[in-house]
């Protein structure tokens, strides 16, 4: 009898933490062609000067269960963060997205927020030629929160798809007015557009409607496709593996068959072309590791009481 209740009571839990955390997702759905090609041709296009090289900040962190962002990884926690990187180019820098204020990062779960690295950041938006975003999470557009009031001349900079400049002007509605309307070859069905020397966009929908992936090529000639949050962890793409149901459909609105094709569309390149450097969205350690991208970490830079101000 209680062997059987015991049974039961593992039954119970196991099936719910199945469905929940490891199920690896719709593996039949098909992959998504990634046209590397057409990327090059459309960074090509633009003329002027490409970077020259890149540097990263992370603003917030924790530890997360593998499990979460990789379906079936484990209960064995994962170093991530919130992740925003400057394309350093003579002329005037790119920024790709704007990282968040510490009561965000707070609302959102994270562990520690790091005000030195967002005011870092924040200077970085506010002195780009041009602004980017891999989506519209609050992650990656929650800065703009501190910097637009403040600088309203950042508005002109920001290039985005229609998601994300809707989630920018419900984000800050005082300087709504003054956002560009979504770039035309940003606004479409997924779609390829250069955006500046060296740098193009792809659109892949799925982890949210305004998700696109960003190809870069520096004056040296390295490729770079920053994948954004369809692949928050390098894993992601080695296992095949989009995130966990819970973290995809219950904490979010994922399309998990879109982005398993996504992911599926990854491993396929990334098996064409060994030499095109991932950068994962969340993957901390994997950024700190020798075998990663080897980018440049920007120093922290001092955070004043205007910045604490904004930030909360």
């Amino acid at each position: 009898m209680l062997s059987r209740i015991a049974m039961i009571l593992i039954l119970l839990v196991a099936g719910p933490y199945y469905w929940l955390l490891m199920e690896p997702g719709p593996i039949s759905a098909p992959a998504m062609p990634i046209d590397i090609a057409r990327l090059r041709s459309e960074a090509a296009r633009q003329t002027g000067p490409r970077p020259t090289a890149i540097e990263y900040v992370a603003v917030a962190s924790q530890n997360t269960a593998g499990t979460l962002l990789v379906a079936g990884g484990g209960l064995r926690s994962d170093e991530t963060a919130v992740l925003a990187w400057r394309l350093i180019t003579p002329g005037g820098d790119t920024v790709i997205n704007a990282g968040l204020t510490d009561y965000q990062a707070m609302s959102s779960g994270f562990a520690a927020f790091s005000p030195p690295f967002q005011a870092t950041l924040n200077t970085w938006v506010s002195a780009a030629r041009r602004v980017i975003f891999t989506d519209e999470d609050i992650e990656h557009i929650g800065g703009l929160a501190t910097v637009l009031p403040k600088a309203n001349a950042v508005s002109a900079k920001i290039i985005g798809n229609a998601a994300q400049i809707a989630a920018i002007r419900e984000l800050v509605p005082a300087t709504a007015d003054a956002l560009a309307p979504a770039a035309a070859a940003l606004s479409g069905p997924p779609g390829y557009a250069g955006v500046a020397p060296g740098i193009a966009v792809l659109r892949t929908p799925g982890h949210l409607p305004g998700s696109q992936m960003i190809y870069v090529q520096l004056e040296n000639g390295r490729e770079f496709l920053f994948v954004g949050n369809t692949a928050p962890m390098k894993r992601n793409v080695t296992w095949g593996r989009p995130r966990s149901r819970y973290a995809a459909e219950w904490l979010g609105s994922e399309d998990r068959t879109a982005t398993t094709g996504w992911i599926k569309g990854l491993a396929q390149l990334q098996t064409r072309e060994p030499r095109l450097a991932f950068v994962y969205a969340r993957d901390l350690a994997w950024l700190r590791d020798d075998a990663g991208p080897h980018l440049t970490v920007a120093p922290a830079g001092p955070v004043t009481a205007a910045d604490k101000a904004a930030a909360r």
